[in-house]
């Protein structure tokens, strides 16, 4: 009756499969929340919350979950069978979750510019309420100049609502017009510059119907505030603006001009340290377009400065070496650095790098995403490969098989296939080979439809497994002429970014001269 009930609510059972994602997701949620915690959070939740003595279970709870590599209900249930608490674990799960905000609040009490602008608003009205106009005033009047300087105009708008209410507080109802007059004015140029940033963002929203055929380009391009960059009327709208320019230049193959304006973005935003301090973001993604936009142009020549520049971009504005920002600042970093030696077969220098990079990933190893690690595996995987270290690039293709990383960089999944084929061939695991062929086949199966070059590789390795070596150069001949003869040239040169298979049949056929 119950299987009934679930099947006419739930339907299908992809319907149903989801459903119970979502239940269980919901379950890790607190799970995800700790494990984010640094450990100086994690001390500071601890000591704030064991001052009030109801909070133990609290406590117990938090460690248990803690202590877990895979969230785990059922064993969680199991370790406090005996406590009360356990009969309505989802409550004091959602209890103990809203104290490790609490407690992240008053941590990060000055982390940010908002999260000050917050306390002065909350300040403002403890003022207001106790009729301490004056200091009420004094305290708007410091979160309005620090609105002002970092451009926080949803603030602002709030601040004039409240120097509205304490000027007519004090001067019971008959406010200078002047005063307020200036005051509505304020609040005006708020709206309207926080307006243009939203026609902006409008903007690049349309950029994504573009890419699909939806939209042409002259229907962002004619907007007079895309043509005119007097027009972006703050910091945050001139940053979208020179986005904006970018990304048309680049779509439109003018390389030139793209280059042109990063440069001219980067120096725009260097004039307000301060607020690369309060919000480095726009800065280091910035760099990293430059960057991205130096290595597809092969100009190679710029890319130590501004890799240099990135990284002492956390010393130079006082970023701490714990943010999340930070680590995926070092974590960009060394993935450019690594491609770089890559793209210049500098395998040695590479080789050198992967040392140092594998000691910070150690590191913050909790804070790593799974989209960076799968690039660092494969990364030292190919560079082995291409020092002839077989061994040692075995073991990183092997931690790209038999991770978790079932959701991630599918592109790099079938790389790291590829890649493990030419490894055991070098190593001559012939038997594994064939094992491995029929894996590989497998795995590309559940996730698509083959590629025509997936196709002849496939059958190559099929071959060549189970062929005397004196037929081993004309397989590679016959490789060499399919491999993408049906592949437009673009493909191909994206394909050969990450496998260069095409020197690799080169290297192949020396060796059976």
């Amino acid at each position: 009756m119950f299987l009934f009930c679930f099947q006419r609510i739930f339907g299908s059972i992809e319907t149903k499969r989801k459903f119970l994602t979502i239940i269980m997701a919901r379950k890790e949620n607190l799970y995800k929340l700790i494990s984010s915690l640094s450990k100086a959070e994690k001390r500071h939740f601890k000591i704030s919350v064991s001052s009030s003595a109801g909070n133990s279970n609290y406590i117990k709870l938090f460690d248990a979950i803690d202590k877990q590599v895979i969230y785990d209900e059922v064993e969680i249930k199991k370790k406090f069978a005996n406590e009360k608490f356990v009969k309505q674990l989802h409550v004091t799960k959602n209890y103990l979750a809203k104290l490790i905000l609490k407690s992240l609040r008053n941590y990060h009490s000055f982390v940010s510019i908002e999260a000050e602008l917050n306390i002065h608003v909350r300040n403002i009205e403890i003022l207001y309420r106790r009729d301490l106009l004056d200091q009420c005033e004094a305290e708007i009047k410091r979160a309005e100049n620090i609105a002002d300087e970092y451009e926080k105009f949803s603030w602002l708008l709030q601040l004039m609502v409240w120097k509205r209410k304490v000027l007519m507080a004090m001067t019971s109802g008959v406010a200078s017009s002047e005063v307020l007059d200036a005051i509505l004015n304020k609040e005006k140029e708020a709206i309207l510059k926080r307006e243009r940033i939203n026609e902006y963002w409008q903007l690049i929203a349309r950029i994504s119907d573009v890419f699909k055929g939806k939209l042409k380009w002259n229907v962002i391009t004619h907007r007079k505030i895309f043509q005119n960059i007097k027009l972006a009327n703050s910091l945050q709208a001139r940053i979208l603006f020179y986005h904006l320019h970018y990304t048309y230049n680049v779509t439109n193959g003018k390389s030139a001009e793209a280059g042109k304006v990063l440069t001219r973005l980067i120096n725009y935003i260097e004039k307000y340290p301060y607020r690369i301090q309060d919000d480095p973001s726009s800065y280091i993604t910035a760099m990293n377009n430059k960057i991205g936009h130096l290595l597809t142009d092969k100009d190679y020549k710029p890319v130590p400065a501004l890799l240099n520049k990135i990284r002492s971009v956390p010393d130079k504005y006082g970023l701490k070496d714990s943010s999340s920002i930070t680590v995926k600042l070092m974590l960009r970093y060394y993935n450019i650095e690594l491609e770089m030696f890559r793209d210049l077969k500098r395998w040695d220098e590479g080789v050198s790098k992967i040392s140092e990079v594998k000691t910070y990933l150690e590191k913050v190893n909790d804070s790593v995403p799974d989209m960076y690690r799968i690039l660092f595996y494969y990364q030292f995987a190919y560079i082995y490969f291409r020092k002839n270290l077989y061994s040692e690039a075995l073991k990183w293709t092997n931690e790209i098989l038999y991770g978790k990383f079932t959701e991630t960089r599918e592109d790099i999944l079938s790389y790291a296939r590829f890649l493990n084929l030419i490894i055991h061939f070098e190593m001559k695991n012939i038997y594994v080979l064939r094992y491995a062929v029929e894996s590989t086949r497998r795995f590309l199966k559940k996730k698509r439809t083959l590629l025509d070059y997936e196709k002849v590789l496939l059958k190559f390795f099929a071959k060549i497994s189970t062929s005397l070596r004196e037929n081993h150069k004309l397989l590679l001949l016959k490789l060499n002429n399919e491999l993408f003869s049906s592949t437009d040239e673009r493909k191909k040169n994206d394909i050969l970014d990450y496998l260069d298979f095409d020197s690799w049949i080169s290297e192949k056929l020396k060796d059976y001269k």
